[in-house]
């Protein structure tokens, strides 16, 4: 691509902006399956909020050298490693502060864990990691706790506590807890019916561009 050609119609600004700032785009694909057979599907891209921005922009920073801090370089340490689902909706804007509806995935508990280890997305084995994807399969009972319920929201939250500085020794994931925590990143989707006789799978993908 000619950069030069580029400046007449859209500024050196701009043109700068493209060149430098890496996007950070999220996306989601969601299904429920009966017996193995497909019932619902649905996906989208998500939005990055400001408490995820927030969490890269820590993660990438060194608070002192290892060999001066060893216990303590790090400005966080948590990861990535739950999905909490719900049933309400909100324009996805960065200042989202939590799910409207969080539900219980288990009698209790909000905070589902995500598979482990994550993937990583590449076209060959000679390919850049740009890309991290998350996965969570539901089970027949879960979220469905003896009842159908629709859901329309999903976030991705890490293992630390936001109220002991991240801390991931001792991370709460009861619904009482933490169904009003702050997601790192929020996706609102046209209705999906979990029922007990329904199996439920996300796949997140964390992409950069």
């Amino acid at each position: 691509m000619n950069i030069a050609k580029l400046i007449p119609w859209f500024g050196r600004k701009v043109v700068e902006d493209c060149k430098s700032a890496p996007a950070i785009e999220g996306y989601v694909n969601i299904e429920t399956r009966e017996n193995g057979r497909l019932r619902q599907h649905v996906e989208g891209s998500n939005i990055w909020t400001l408490t995820g921005r927030e969490y890269l922009a820590e993660l990438i920073a060194l608070k002192a050298f290892r060999s001066s801090s060893p216990s303590g370089y790090a400005f966080r340490n948590d990861r990535i490693a739950y999905v909490g689902m719900g049933g309400g909706s909100q324009p996805e804007v960065a200042n989202i502060t939590s799910l409207v509806d969080g539900l219980p995935y288990a009698p209790g508990e909000f905070l589902a864990p995500l598979k482990v280890p994550a993937t990583f997305p590449v076209l060959s084995s000679t390919s850049s990691r740009t890309a991290v994807r998350f996965v969570r399969e539901f089970g027949q009972t879960e979220l469905s706790i003896g009842a159908n319920v629709v859901l329309t929201e999903a976030g991705l939250f890490t293992d630390g506590n936001p109220d002991n500085d991240w801390d991931t020794s001792a991370t709460p994931t009861g619904w009482f807890g933490t169904k009003d925590r702050a997601p790192m990143a929020y996706k609102t989707f046209e209705p999906v019916t979990k029922t007990p006789s329904f199996t439920l799978r996300v796949i997140w993908e964390v992409r950069f561009l």
